[in-house]
């Protein structure tokens, strides 16, 4: 949440954040180490098949296992910046947008508002379908045209959170502030006159009609509202 919260907006609330399976991440280290074991036994088995070779004044084996060993840590490097990747690409859903962070030491954010959004396709094989991870594609109007979560976990979740968040922008309250709406709530709110208490009962009402609070909540406001005239 650190690097998502200096991106969001006045009153704009995170829905879901996603990021690769952790089963993409283990998989890569493991495919990883296993190349490091193979060069780590190509060097100790040279140093057996060639006792006796000498190039550019070393040893054969010795050359060998050096160059192994090299390459060895050259993957394991690779593996420790796998972990990074996997810790900094994100993908986050709020009220109002869907942001993918990518990037390890410099951060890429791309924003993509979710009344642009025309359509969003997931994909699993039968893998993603056993460990609940999928890719998922976003389309929209723009140019590139099409933004691509891989290997996201839960992406059902993702397309749950951002279904909601189109749903309450076509309610049109997505973006009132929730800290607006607890004033209007909030019965301890001290309101010193009657044109106060009438502007108050106005925005009720409104919110009322709006669908951010029922019926009985406006009711049950509206008569704590009135009973201090």
């Amino acid at each position: 949440m650190k690097t998502i919260d200096p991106l969001l907006g006045r009153g704009e609330r995170v829905r879901y954040i996603g990021r690769q399976h952790v089963f993409v991440l283990i998989s890569n280290i493991l495919t990883e180490l296993m190349l490091i074991g193979v060069l780590v036994a190509a060097g100790v088995v040279s140093q057996v098949a060639f006792p006796d070779k000498v190039l550019a004044g070393m040893e054969v084996g010795v050359l060998v296992l050096i160059v192994c060993v090299i390459i060895s840590l050259l993957v394991l490097g690779s593996a420790f910046l796998d972990y990074l990747r996997w810790m900094n690409e994100q993908c986050v859903v709020t009220d109002r947008r869907v942001i993918l962070l990518r990037g390890i030491f410099n951060i890429e954010a791309i924003d993509i508002p979710i009344e642009k959004i025309n359509e969003v396709e997931l994909r699993q094989s039968w893998l993603g379908r056993l460990f609940s991870f999928g890719d998922v594609e976003i389309m929209t109007a723009s140019e590139p045209g099409v933004s691509r979560c891989r290997s996201l976990a839960d992406p059902y979740g993702f397309k749950r959170a951002m279904n909601d968040a189109r749903s309450d922008i076509e309610r049109g309250y997505a973006y009132i502030d929730q800290h607006d709406i607890r004033a209007y709530l909030d019965p301890d709110v001290s309101l010193p006159d009657v044109g106060c208490i009438a502007h108050a009962l106005q925005h009720l009402a409104d919110m009322r009609d709006r669908g951010l609070i029922s019926r009985e909540e406006f009711e049950e406001k509206k008569r704590e509202l009135l009973n201090r005239i």
